[in-house]
């Protein structure tokens, strides 16, 4: 039996990809943005010269094998693999985590992020077409480059789609990161 976790539970966009071969050089590659719930361990604060400063979270999703996934369609089946659980390496650090800078509270304003990034996606496609915009066979390819998109992409909503299904026991947690630093800097000074 795995033991309960209490990490706060937020939605954050994934980074769907598939594992890259010769062809890619063997750098994944991103077939879409999804929305997931996630486990929070790690906020930072990071600052910078021009006097800047940004959060940034270590998050785990539950699921993410993306490539599993699709193994699992080819023989007709709807399988997201086993659930991804928060562990630490003898040095304390989190894995399998993901970086990201935003986390929400409700599925409908990340979905709305992923969507964005999903559309900025599609129009670099363009970047990709090997002929001159005044080749003729340059919107055969165009037009090809995004059918493959849009088929990758109904795989990353169905995968979507399943996650949440299958993280219901998940419940979100109502705090801000932010404001959980801001408790902790006036601990910190409280205690010096």
């Amino acid at each position: 039996m795995l033991k309960e976790n209490k990490y706060p539970i937020k939605y954050a966009i994934l980074e769907l990809k598939e594992n890259g071969n010769y062809l890619t050089n063997y750098e994944d590659i991103v077939r879409g943005y999804i929305v997931s719930k996630c486990w929070v361990v790690a906020s930072s604060l990071k600052y910078f010269s021009n006097g800047d400063s940004k959060l940034f979270h270590k998050v785990i999703f539950p699921y993410k094998n993306l490539d599993g996934f699709k193994m699992a369609l080819l023989n007709n089946e709807k399988n997201l693999g086993e659930r991804i659980e928060p562990q630490y390496d003898f040095n304390y650090n989190p894995y399998p985590v993901d970086i990201t800078e935003e986390l929400f509270d409700s599925y409908e304003e990340a979905k709305e992020k992923a969507h964005k990034k999903n559309e900025e996606m599609k129009h670099k496609l363009v970047l990709n077409v090997r002929y001159s915009i005044l080749d003729p066979r340059f919107k055969i390819a165009l037009s090809e480059m995004e059918k493959e998109f849009l088929k990758e992409l109904s795989i990353c909503e169905l995968f979507e789609s399943l996650a949440l299904l299958n993280t219901e026991d998940m419940e979100l947690t109502p705090n801000n990161p932010r404001e959980d630093l801001k408790l902790l800097r006036k601990k910190n000074c409280e205690e010096v």
